[in-house]
């Protein structure tokens, strides 16, 4: 039986040990010593607290899941300055590669955010990258560059080279993150046809 507000300080989880997982909503608050061990890559968690639903970890990566709740944040850092991919920008509040730093940091809101983070061998040494939320500015000569257009989160899962190769818990989670990713679509998708509707009727050709 899982003990509330376990406090995991100091603790060193092994991705050689896959299909570990912590779940009940605020069971696990990790503190900003927890170091996390990702396929000989380490990670460490910052921030002043961590509180998350639950952590899958596999051969690769390591799944996080957050509860839909403003208080519900997660965010890690590679002090060897590892490049960190993500298959979701839902809930992405802090993703920094550069020379000095690498930080990757999720928030949940209304809705449950899963997120599966695979650190990589490449490391940032871009003078600056910065994707933190808020627009920000682009320097240099000359005329602006339009940013290349982002598949959605569904799009990059469905299509991901490494989705053949998830374990069933992985296979599971991503599954739910396509789940939440598509009900914000259909909601808007409902209040469109709505509005239709309501244009229709009211120059009456409804």
């Amino acid at each position: 039986m899982l003990m509330k507000k376990l406090l995991l300080s100091g603790l060193i989880i092994s991705l050689f040990l896959p299909g570990l997982a912590f779940a009940a909503f605020n069971d696990v608050s990790l503190t900003t010593d927890t170091v996390l061990s990702v396929n000989g890559i380490t990670l460490n968690v910052s921030g002043s607290s961590a509180v998350i639903e639950s952590i899958v970890v596999g051969s690769t990566n390591f799944t996080v899941t957050l509860q839909g709740n403003a208080a519900s944040t997660f965010q890690v850092t590679a002090p060897n300055l590892n490049e960190f991919a993500t298959n979701q920008q839902n809930g992405l509040s802090t993703h920094i590669c550069n020379a000095s730093q690498s930080k990757l940091g999720y928030t949940a809101s209304s809705s449950e955010v899963i997120v599966i983070i695979t650190p990589s061998a490449t490391l940032c040494t871009s003078p600056a990258a910065d994707t933190s939320g808020g627009s920000g500015s682009s320097s240099g000569g000359g005329g602006g560059s339009t940013p290349a257009a982002q598949a959605s989160p569904v799009a990059q899962l469905v299509t991901s080279t490494n989705f053949s190769s998830m374990t069933p818990t992985e296979k599971q989670a991503a599954i739910s993150q396509i789940r939440a990713a598509l009900i914000p679509l259909i909601q808007q998708l409902i209040v469109l046809l709505n509005q239709e509707i309501q244009n229709m009727q009211a120059s009456g050709n409804y």
